[in-house]
């Protein structure tokens, strides 16, 4: 027999949901659409935050699963005041992931600010990943026309939650929150881990490398080359069946703008991608690479032409990377100039990818 703090895994049981109620189909379906993209970038409406969630999370070893039981709200803040109507909902993300596909969400309960889902939502996540992964509980009111007002939200990091505590799996009533400021905002997010090596190839000479003096006037070989292997990336924002059509692509940019670009093959539906892939950018010099930037992004291939999702990146060399913050750059830096005055020396990176 089951007791009121156990899963109610079971008839109510629906995996990757990603539906609206009924009656807004059809023709406010391309409506619904915008509107849910709209919100994950900041336009929509918001209520004064009020009332609580209750749900809870069990992970699924054998089945590599995250499993999000959404069970009530109470108290919720009315999504239109005027006409006290609330239409609540509930919507999930596995931070960083803010990608379509890893979007979760309930059907809509109509005129309640008490709504009861008893609805579960999954993911397919490796547990070596949940470490890097924060969960993104938000109540939402679907109005008319499709307009969406933010009820408040709950974020819970994973990377101390016990999975293997029974405790844990227990039902828990959690106080919604006003979206404060970004996270991204303060922390870049981790998009996972890429390992390189990486190796200046130079035909004869010193093994450090030197800097020109002035009025030498260091000419570019046409004999020197960046050799780089792509051996792989652990941790990647997975799609909803836990698995990725990744590639890599590098971008050496040169001083005057000049850019060298290659690209990895396809590795299908691995969630730890293993491509061991070599980039050999030819005829460049010391001085060239000295005020030069290499940047690493990795891909997920789009299916049925759409367009292919950025995972995340990473830049090497003398130019900032904005995206890493102070601390990036400098690391940054650092390995670049480890690599140009090691020639003929392979260097071995972990590049943390935002």
């Amino acid at each position: 027999m089951q007791t009121p703090n156990q899963y109610l895994w079971g008839k109510h049981e629906m995996q990757n949901l990603g539906y609206v109620s009924k009656e807004l189909m059809g023709e406010q379906g391309s409506l619904i659409s915008i509107n849910s993209t709209c919100t994950e970038m900041g336009n929509f409406d918001k209520a004064n935050v009020t009332g609580e969630i209750e749900f809870a999370i069990r992970y699924c070893f054998k089945t590599h699963s995250l499993e999000i039981c959404i069970k009530a709200c109470k108290n919720l803040a009315y999504g239109e005041e005027k006409k006290k109507k609330c239409n609540p909902y509930v919507k999930t993300y596995l931070l960083p992931d803010r990608s379509s596909q890893g979007k979760r969400k309930t059907g809509v309960q109509r005129n309640t600010v008490d709504p009861t889902f008893q609805e579960t939502v999954k993911y397919q996540v490796e547990s070596a990943q949940l470490v890097t992964r924060r969960l993104q509980v938000s109540v939402w009111h679907l109005g008319m026309l499709a307009r969406r007002v933010f009820l408040g939200e709950v974020i819970i990091p994973l990377a101390t939650w016990d999975f293997e505590d029974s405790a844990t799996q227990s039902f828990r009533w959690y106080q919604l929150r006003a979206k404060t400021e970004k996270y991204e905002d303060v922390v870049p997010p981790n998009n996972g881990e890429l390992a390189v090596r990486a190796k200046l190839v130079l035909p004869a000479g010193p093994t450090q490398l030197q800097r020109p003096h002035e009025g030498t006037g260091d000419h570019p070989s046409p004999n020197g080359q960046l050799c780089l292997v792509v051996l792989g990336a652990k941790n990647l924002p997975v799609r909803s069946d836990g698995t990725l059509n990744s590639f890599v692509k590098g971008c050496l940019t040169l001083p005057e703008q000049q850019k060298l670009t290659l690209k990895s093959p396809v590795l299908k539906k691995q969630a730890c991608p293993q491509w061991k892939h070599s980039f050999v950018f030819k005829d460049v010099s010391p001085s060239q690479l000295r005020q030069a930037s290499l940047e690493l992004t990795v891909w997920d291939q789009a299916i049925f032409g759409v367009n292919d999702r950025l995972l995340g990146g990473a830049r090497l060399g003398a130019k900032e990377d904005p995206a890493g913050g102070a601390d990036a750059c400098s690391q940054s830096k650092l390995q670049w100039q480890k690599v140009l005055s090691s020639p003929n020396l392979w260097t071995d990176m972990t590049l943390i990818l935002h």
